[in-house]
């Protein structure tokens, strides 16, 4: 009976030691780079042209925030040999709408754990669709054409059927209807 107590003692202290043992948390934050992708502040404007209806619409950020969320376990979940470190990812948003609150959406970008960032934008109601998500996939212009204007650094954000090019100098550039090739809303300045 000692024995089973003392193999029972040995096999808890080896797990009380490897419990102690918990390695460090990870971090994943966003470059200062994927952070410009965040260039309005709260109470800012900013002006899109809807060209089916002529309409000028004029849209505030409502809200900004950058902040780390806990994405899980950084080891795998197959071999478990104690407490594993916990996985932070840092994301940035901003949210916007107009005054009637018809016209509203939300950019964001989030740090992965390549290294990398994933750039979003989500527009909703009046935009066209409800939920519209719109992608970034490493597709960029150094220079795009806006009603005669030419910008400079335009991501593209893919959304079938439409895709979204976003600036980090000026944001939301024009949306165009990919499928028939037509422009939906362009910046105003």
């Amino acid at each position: 009976m000692k024995v089973k107590f003392k193999y029972f003692g040995f096999f808890f202290l080896v797990l009380i030691t490897l419990q102690s043992c918990k390695p460090d948390d990870r971090y994943y934050d966003l470059s200062d780079d994927a952070k410009d992708f965040l260039l309005f502040e709260i109470n800012d404007t900013f002006k899109l042209k809807n060209l089916e209806t002529n309409e000028i619409i004029t849209l505030k950020i409502t809200s900004k925030e950058i902040r780390h969320y806990e994405d899980g376990p950084n080891e795998s979940s197959f071999v478990y040999l104690g407490p594993s470190a916990d996985v932070y990812i840092e994301r940035g948003e901003y949210t916007f709408t107009d005054d009637t609150n018809c016209y509203d959406g939300i950019v964001a970008v989030e740090a992965n754990r390549d290294g990398g960032f994933e750039l979003k934008a989500f527009l909703g109601n009046c935009f066209g669709n409800i939920d519209y998500s719109f992608d970034y996939q490493d597709e960029f212009f150094t220079t795009i054409d806006v009603e005669g204007i030419e910008y400079s650094n335009a991501y593209l954000l893919r959304s079938f059927p439409d895709i979204l090019f976003y600036s980090k100098e000026k944001g939301i550039l024009k949306i165009v209807d990919d499928f028939n090739q037509e422009t939906r809303f362009t910046i105003v300045e």
